[in-house]
């Protein structure tokens, strides 16, 4: 089997000139974490790294309606709506509610959702299919052995194949995307296992180079440094791309301009306080955009830790920082408008 036919590039090539086009009058990507609670603990996740500073819950379901609701409010549809984030959607009961709820009123162009398929079982498979544009689910091994090294869990590895079975046998027209991280097909042979495994019950499939993703933490299993989607060495970047076109709703309703900052050092407002309208067009994400475009990124925190824009992110915003200050700031004094 040839190996790189086979591979589907996860980073869409029909992308805006960002550069160009922000400020954008709003997000063009929404991350939300409906579950901060996880039924793995993958040796690369805060979930193992850090477990007592995370803030675990499940986001209540009138919370994720007002999501919705606030982003039909933008004057333009969300290129993706993805759910997301520290935890595993799959083990909020309310999930399906919010997934049908999204469909409804049909807010994003795309409509996505990331989990490790544990409970990926028909009944909430039916829905997530008929909901969802595309459902991304991530392997961490090829046997048993592998899964509770990686996850420190025991997980039947059959089961993981039977369920991405019955996601496949239910997609419709739903896409069915899989993954694996490459510290667990290390070999060309775990490789071809991996693709044989599971190419036949997928539309996509990606072997995906770990990366240290989480700003403020140590892992041994991150990779020697090349970019997570492809085998090159990654760029310096000085400002983040993240905070131009994204934000992150976090479990509780707490807002961050990225959904790497899983601490939630960088709050920039609360949805059940606030819409999500005005806490993109806000003073506290404002700021933190000027500050990155006058150079200061590495002057605090998570930003200055954060590497995800030298290894998972092909938008480069540096080459524009000047003339997207001018934008936002024109002639007056940049310095008093950003806070201390």
């Amino acid at each position: 089997m040839d190996i790189k036919s086979n591979f589907t590039n996860q980073v869409s090539k029909e992308r805006i000139s960002l550069g160009e086009k922000v400020p954008l009058i709003n997000p063009l990507v929404i991350y939300v974490e409906v579950s901060s609670l996880c039924n793995l603990q993958c040796k690369f996740c805060p979930h193992y790294i850090a477990p007592e500073r995370l803030h675990k819950q499940h986001m209540e379901y009138d919370v994720f309606k007002k999501i919705i609701d606030d982003c039909r409010e933008f004057d333009q549809k969300l290129k993706l709506l993805r759910i997301c984030g520290t935890g595993d959607a799959t083990v909020n009961r309310k999930l399906k509610d919010m997934v049908q709820y999204a469909k409804k009123y049909d807010v994003a162009e795309k409509f996505e959702m990331i989990t490790n398929g544990l409970l990926l079982k028909e009944p909430l498979v039916k829905i997530l299919t008929s909901s969802l544009s595309r459902i991304i689910v991530s392997i961490e091994g090829l046997s048993d052995e592998d899964y509770e090294f990686f996850t420190m869990r025991k997980v039947k590895f059959n089961s993981i194949v039977e369920k991405v079975q019955t996601l496949h046998a239910n997609k419709g027209d739903c896409t069915v995307h899989i993954k694996i991280h490459n510290r667990a097909v290390p070999t060309e042979e775990k490789k071809e296992i991996f693709l044989e495994t599971f190419s036949p019950y997928c539309d996509e499939i990606y072997i995906e180079n770990l990366v240290d993703l989480w700003p403020d933490t140590e892992s041994s299993m991150g990779n020697d440094p090349v970019f997570r989607f492809e085998n090159k060495e990654p760029r310096e970047v000085k400002v983040c791309s993240q905070i131009f076109k994204t934000m992150q709703v976090n479990s509780d309703g707490r807002v961050m301009p990225c959904s790497i900052d899983w601490e939630a050092k960088n709050i920039i407002g609360d949805i059940t306080q606030t819409s999500l309208l005005n806490i993109w067009n806000g003073k506290k994400m404002r700021d933190i955009r000027i500050k990155h475009l006058m150079g200061r990124r590495f002057e605090f925190s998570p930003c200055k830790d954060c590497t995800f824009n030298e290894y998972s992110d092909v938008d480069n915003l540096d080459q524009h920082s000047e003339l997207i200050l001018d934008k936002m700031v024109g002639s007056s004094n940049e310095e008093s408008i950003v806070s201390a």
